[in-house]
């Protein structure tokens, strides 16, 4: 079943027969929907009104979708449109117009004159359907012939009172039926390729996808038909357009598949951004620059819970609108050049992200500016629009990164910008992550290992924000459940074990060994959770003199590095040698960060002397490998 799509003006509907067949269900909307779709349109009304808003020609309902279809009619038939979806809409406004009809009467619209009635309604499984709106039977008070009539002229009661209380019979009528500034609906006409004894069945099947949400009229099909159909050229050109047309709709496929890798993907976005068509995101850039460049919106936004928002469709009424402008500027209204042109801005748009995303360098700079960037779309479209050579746009990367990472948060006691040692974890976490990241990325960036790429898919899927503390932290009050308080004795009776056999305890440092020893023996036989927090406290503090650890230091980037949520609960506030084991078996499978993997392995110390504890002299390696490459991008 190909389709016909466009924005048609509801005048255009005036004098149309339409059928609702039997398979849909009756009409149904009561106060809160009919009230919503009126709300709206005097909304819009009150926007129009004052020419000094930038609104757009048309205020635009949901889909309409139909097959055209003929029926019986007493000894003739009838030609009209069968409604697939979107009969609510069309037989509320078939209400409101015949509501206002006697206002019509009084201000008639020269472009329909010769208009004398509303549409027709025919429902399939009432056969005297067209008797009742045809003599308005509905406008009779409540009728309760059956369940359908009922809803219908209860419909017509609630929009009575709704204008008996907000007036503007004139400005409503005005936007249904003018011809600039009016109320539209997106018209999706499906066009049958198969014989008329399928045809119902045809209709049914595409019904039922509607509903179940296995065909999504979501801007990028809709946009696909708008901009793919072929019936609106030449008979001439017919042969070449078709070719073209084929042509476009496999650089459409090609581009979907890219955006459907989660590695491209989320290179610009974040998880939970999705569409089941990706390309609809270039479509969103698109939408909004276009309808930003005229003295007037293309597409007005609408208002929700006081909330200024798109309305529904607005890529897709921005891009037929602007499909539209471009026919009337070419001289001969040439639809092919219009979609031409519109189909180069998109595969502009995506060979720029695919070549990002294919270059090392852009892929990491831009990648960590979409990592911690909120606005997005602001941030690509700045991005896009350069025109700069590489070496001068690599520049500019950097500069934001720079501005990125500067750290502008002042210190509560001295009212002075923090300096890099300052940064505190609880306070600062998100300059930390920001500063940590960038620190993986540009190390990835300079990794000799070919083809190394800073994962930042799985820095989002797996959400790898949580900041572990090399060294643990030494709370008041350790919250933990017995099961992995256990854990954590037994861990820690191995690592005292192998600290006990060290060359760099002296025989003082061994007799505590031995005293701690005993008590996490003891307790791993006969655990109390109160005994287990004052013998957690002493194997810290224990810890935190064979290593020369400073309080001040504990949440610092000293101290600091970057694992995921789950790895980060396992490690379970463990000793830095128990901690080294568990990330370099990661039971879990997860991404650790090249920069974590490197502190645990004490990479940044010259020449270690043991694995067991995170010493002095491996925290001031560390962190200031960590101020080098902050030095580096913050003036």
């Amino acid at each position: 079943m190909k389709e016909n799509i466009c924005i048609k003006p509801i005048y255009k509907l005036l004098e149309e027969n339409f059928y609702i067949p039997r398979y849909q269900r009756g009409y149904r909307w009561g106060k809160q929907e009919i009230t919503e779709l009126l709300d709206d349109i005097k909304d819009y009304c009150e926007l129009i009104s004052d020419r000094e808003n930038k609104v757009s020609k048309f205020y635009c309902l949901q889909p309409v979708v139909v097959k055209e279809k003929q029926w019986k009619k007493g000894e003739g038939t009838v030609k009209g449109w069968e409604v697939i979806d979107g009969q609510q809409r069309l037989t509320t406004l078939f209400l409101i117009l015949n509501y206002l009809e006697p206002t019509r009467k009084d201000n008639p619209f020269k472009h329909i004159l010769d208009k004398e009635r509303v549409y027709s309604l025919n429902f399939e499984t009432r056969d005297d359907s067209e008797e009742f709106f045809q003599q308005k039977k509905f406008k009779d008070g409540i009728n309760h012939d059956n369940v359908d009539y009922f809803h219908i002229s209860n419909a017509y009661d609630i929009i009575g009172k709704w204008f008996n209380e907000n007036g503007s019979k004139y400005e409503i009528l005005n936007a249904l039926l003018k011809e600039e500034y009016n109320v539209s609906v997106i018209w999706y006409e499906a066009i049958d390729e198969i014989t008329d004894t399928d045809s119902e069945k045809s209709s049914i099947e595409l019904f039922t996808r509607l509903n179940e949400g296995k065909i999504a009229l979501t801007d990028a099909e809709l946009i696909k038909a708008l901009l793919l159909q072929s019936d609106l050229y030449k008979e001439e050109d017919i042969k070449y357009v078709k070719q073209r047309l084929f042509e476009i709709a496999n650089e459409w496929d090609t581009i979907e598949a890219h955006l459907q890798d989660e590695e491209m993907w989320l290179f610009i976005n974040d998880v939970g951004v999705n569409s089941s068509s990706r390309i609809d995101f270039i479509f969103s850039l698109l939408a909004d620059e276009w309808n930003e460049y005229g003295n007037e919106k293309l597409v007005s936004y609408v208002y929700e819970n006081g909330m200024r928002v798109k309305p529904k469709h607005f890529e897709f009424i921005v891009f037929d609108k602007f499909l539209a402008d471009l026919r009337l500027s070419n001289p001969d209204g040439d639809i092919l050049f219009a979609v031409e042109f519109i189909w180069k801005k998109v595969k502009h748009i995506f060979n720029i992200l695919f070549n990002w995303f294919n270059d090392h360098t852009l892929y990491h700079y831009i990648g960590y500016l979409f990592a911690t960037e909120r606005n997005k779309n602001k941030l690509l479209l700045e991005l896009i629009s350069t025109n700069e050579d590489k070496d001068v746009f690599l520049e500019k990367l950097k500069k934001r990164i720079g501005e990125k990472l500067k750290i502008t948060k002042k210190d509560k006691e001295t009212g002075l910008i923090k300096n890099l040692e300052q940064l505190a974890y609880g306070s600062d976490n998100s300059e930390i992550i920001n500063i940590l990241l960038f620190f993986n990325v540009e190390t990835i960036i300079n990794h000799k290992k070919e083809n190394a790429r800073f994962p930042f898919h799985l820095y989002k899927e797996e959400k790898i924000t949580s900041i572990e503390h090399i060294h643990p932290q030494n709370p008041e009050e350790i919250n933990t459940d017995d099961d992995r308080a256990l854990d954590w004795i037994e861990s820690h009776i191995q690592s005292l074990l192998v600290m006990k056999n060290s060359a760099t305890v002296d025989n003082n440092q061994t007799l505590k060994i031995d005293e701690l020893l005993t008590h996490l023996d003891d307790l791993r036989q006969n655990y109390e959770k109160e005994a287990f927090s004052q013998l957690y406290s002493q194997v810290v503090d224990f810890y935190n003199i064979i290593t020369d650890f400073k309080e001040s230091q504990v949440h610092t980037l000293y101290n600091l590095a970057l694992v995921d949520m789950d790895t980060n609960s396992k490690l379970n506030n463990s000793f830095f040698d128990i901690k080294r084991n568990l990330l370099r078996k990661n039971d879990l499978k997860r991404y650790i960060p090249i920069c974590t993997e490197r502190a645990f392995g004490k990479y940044y110390t010259s020449n270690p002397k043991e694995l067991i504890f995170w010493s002095n002299e491996d925290r001031k390696s560390y962190f200031a490998a960590i101020e080098a490459v902050y030095n580096s991008f913050v003036k």
